[in-house]
């Protein structure tokens, strides 16, 4: 048996004992507020829950939440989860239409067809840039109907807050007055009308645990992260065409998005990530020859020979009954101000004013730290052959049957005791170069940083003898022409597990703070007996502002706590 392989067996063995043991993830869902514009950004926190003891599933890495309007099925977000827990973000396409929507979640083990209507969260968005309402799903009235009697607060947590108007910021205390701990999402918000008029949509959703609808099982798992299956077509097929077929998929900027699988008989090849997050452009080179370098499409009469896909699995989600959204024109006013609002805070939007929340991270190169090359630290040469023998240790070009190419050497500055074929992995800006001369003949002026880790590296069928690389100052890989067998797939990864806690606010006093949201803490966790204390910035206007914790505690129970600070 090979080395290794007793261990790998026995924790798949534990896994599919786990799956087989616990009952169907359910996925609940808690956003910052109701209502929001159509160009907002909707935050998000997500419990996952195993449905037969209540207790977090250690399970799935991804949930995936679906926005149905009456219509269908209008976007898709995939958040991260670490032990349960997760948080993200959809910005509301300008394309919504006005009306309510309801947030359909599950995760893919448990998300097949739907055993019944699905009752989630219910959000409002309003359209101020179009006049477009979700069909037979908005009325206008002239009066706006009573507010609506919503289920009282419930749950072992105390909130206690009064704004410091002197220091512009409104502290804020949450304790946890039962006996356990208690995982929580906190928001502040502006109380507005359109808050007002959404009120009720908390009595549709129902609490927090209280979802109706599953789904059929799927047998497929996010494990360590999201499944990605390729589907390869060779575009002049012949028997046997996948023998030996492999394919490398990387994400352009993220060096540590690199996998390596084998096609199978159906043309297919799957990658059990460890979540590629954020949009990106997915580099995909079908390599049919790996004794053979790439060649690149640059040169004449190279043709590509394969078409590359993303494999999208196709389930019928119905959501439940979604209530008729009324609305007034006595709106029109806050909805010009809270647009505004809205248009001043995306003009002056930026990371540093969001906060990165913890996330699952495991690179292939494991804890390996890299040497590091700043060139703008060195005086710069003509060649990249020049840069490497002057300065970057660890690192050679050497010419083998007449190809150059990259070789990494170990700390003693000897070759690798047990390389195979004495190879590195090249990448650039994250993609993988099996053509080393490319890099070699690449312009240095274009090249920021060259990185070595002098390691063996494995990549499943692959190993590989160390690694460097080469990101360039644009993250565009200096234009270099892609090879003959390389397709640029698009593909929307899971959510950063991003908050908005306002410190970024406060440190910027030149902010003009206008925002709807002016704190989003998803992921709070709350001993017993203890206080969790914050302060947020507060904005250029006054008005009601809303407190809101909202989560389980540790005996499974739900959590919901409001509070109505009014500032003059």
């Amino acid at each position: 048996m090979v080395k290794g392989s007793k261990s790998f067996i026995v924790a798949v063995l534990a896994l599919l004992v786990n799956i087989v043991a616990q009952g169907q993830e359910r996925v609940y869902v808690s956003t910052d507020k109701n209502a929001y514009l159509a160009g907002e950004d909707l935050w998000c926190s997500v419990y996952c829950q195993d449905g037969n003891t209540g207790k977090y599933s250690n399970l799935s890495s991804v949930a995936y939440l679906e926005f149905h309007s009456a219509q269908g099925v209008e976007d898709l977000i995939k958040i991260p989860l670490v032990e349960g827990r997760g948080c993200g973000r959809l910005q509301i396409p300008f394309d919504f239409a006005t009306g309510n929507y309801s947030i359909v979640a599950y995760t893919k083990l448990h998300g097949g067809d739907s055993k019944g209507d699905f009752s989630g969260k219910v959000v409002t968005v309003y359209n101020t840039v179009t006049a477009e309402k979700v069909d037979r799903a908005v009325e206008i009235v002239e009066q706006l109907p009573d507010a609506v009697a919503v289920p009282a607060g419930y749950g072992d947590v105390m909130i206690g807050a009064k704004a410091d108007l002197q220091k512009g910021v409104l502290p804020v205390k949450i304790t946890n007055t039962g006996m356990v701990e208690a995982s929580i999402n906190v928001s502040v918000f502006h109380y507005d009308e359109l808050e007002k008029n959404s009120e009720g949509l908390r009595s549709a959703s129902g609490t927090l645990l209280e979802r109706k609808g599953d789904f059929a099982e799927t047998g497929v798992t996010d494990f360590a992260g999201e499944v990605i299956t390729l589907e390869v077509e060779p575009l002049q097929w012949s028997k046997d065409w996948w023998k030996g077929v492999y394919v490398y998929m990387s994400a352009k900027g993220n060096e540590d998005d690199l996998y390596v699988g084998r096609i199978d008989s159906l043309g297919r090849v799957t990658y059990y990530t460890n979540n590629m997050s954020g949009d990106k452009d997915l580099m995909i080179e079908v390599v049919d020859n790996v004794a053979v370098s790439a060649r690149f499409s640059g040169q004449e009469g190279v043709m590509q020979k394969y078409k590359v896909k993303v494999l999208e699995n196709k389930y019928n989600h119905k959501a439940g009954e979604i209530p008729v959204l009324k609305i007034s024109r006595k709106m029109r006013g806050t909805l010009d101000k809270r647009s505004m609002r809205m248009q001043i805070g995306k003009r002056f939007a930026a990371d540093s004013i969001f906060n990165l929340m913890p996330m699952r991270t495991s690179s292939y190169l494991g804890a390996a730290l890299p040497l590091k090359y700043n060139l703008d630290d060195y005086t710069r040469f003509p060649t990249v052959d020049d840069v490497v023998r002057e300065y970057v240790s660890y690192l050679r070009i050497r010419t083998k049957d007449g190809v150059r190419g990259f070789k990494v050497v170990n700390q003693d500055g000897n070759d690798f005791s047990w390389a195979s074929k004495g190879q590195a992995l090249a990448l650039l800006d994250g993609v993988p170069v099996r053509d080393h001369n490319m890099i070699i003949n690449m312009d240095p002026l274009l090249i920021k940083e060259i990185q070595v880790y002098p390691r063996q590296i494995v990549l499943n069928h692959f190993v590989f003898d160390g690694v460097v690389k080469f990101n360039t100052y644009k993250g565009d890989m200096g234009g270099l022409k892609m090879g003959e067998n390389f397709s640029i797939v698009p593909h929307s990864g899971v959510q950063y597990p991003l908050a908005f806690l306002g410190d970024g606010i406060l440190e910027n006093l030149r902010y003009p703070n206008y925002n709807s949201t002016l704190y989003w803490n998803p992921l709070v966790e709350v001993r017993e007996g203890e206080t969790f204390e914050f302060s947020c910035p507060l904005p250029k206007y006054r008005g009601e502002f809303k407190i809101v914790v909202e989560g389980i505690d540790a005996a499974g129970n739900g959590i919901y706590k409001e509070e109505v600070v009014s500032i003059e």
